[in-house]
């Protein structure tokens, strides 16, 4: 598999983790360091913080997303994929559905063992 297919394939495992409902499974899609400006959000870094956002999400919603690539380029160890994403939220307890949409860049660097981790997600929600 090339690297862009690595790449395209992290974005997989990332969305099909959140829509499982599988936090750990979102997490270890991130870098450590982690850097999250997001839809009106403050600016934030760190796993613990992703965590701290995503958790709740999980916990209460039933999450459907889905993805279109606009653009994937690749610098050595460093890849920036830009594209737009929708994201429809029901939640578990019962209530009217939410839908967010947007475009988003993601930048995922190489780890040591090869795998790509999101270490950069800005959005314009």
């Amino acid at each position: 598999m090339n690297d862009k297919d690595q790449v395209r394939a992290a974005v997989q495992m990332w969305m099909s983790s959140l829509d499982s409902g599988d936090l750990e499974g979102v997490l270890s899609c991130c870098h450590d360091d982690i850097v999250m400006a997001n839809g009106g959000a403050p600016t934030a870094a760190g796993i613990e913080v992703m965590r701290d956002r995503y958790a709740p999400r999980i916990e209460q919603f039933e999450i459907t997303s889905g993805w279109e690539e606009e653009v994937l380029k690749i610098v050595g160890d460093t890849a920036i994929i830009v594209g737009r994403y929708t994201v429809a939220m029901v939640p578990k307890a019962g209530g009217e559905e939410t839908n967010i949409a947007g475009r988003v860049a993601l930048t995922y660097v190489r780890s040591a063992n090869g795998a790509w981790k999101i270490i950069a997600d800005v959005d314009n929600t």
